[in-house]
């Protein structure tokens, strides 16, 4: 019981679009840009390294 009710939560949690869209916020003030290549998504910073 206790690990249905912990994977509701967890799964409730990574639906949540208002978290989803203060972290492209964050993520755009920090200046960081993603793209598709390949099927596979990068991240790359203002100094063009990549981030995770």
């Amino acid at each position: 019981m206790l690990v249905i009710l912990a994977m509701t939560t967890f799964s409730c949690s990574l639906f949540d679009v208002d978290e989803w869209n203060e972290a492209r916020e964050r993520r755009a003030e920090r200046g960081v840009k993603c793209y598709e290549q390949y099927g596979n998504v990068y991240c790359r910073d203002r100094e063009g390294n990549r981030t995770y």
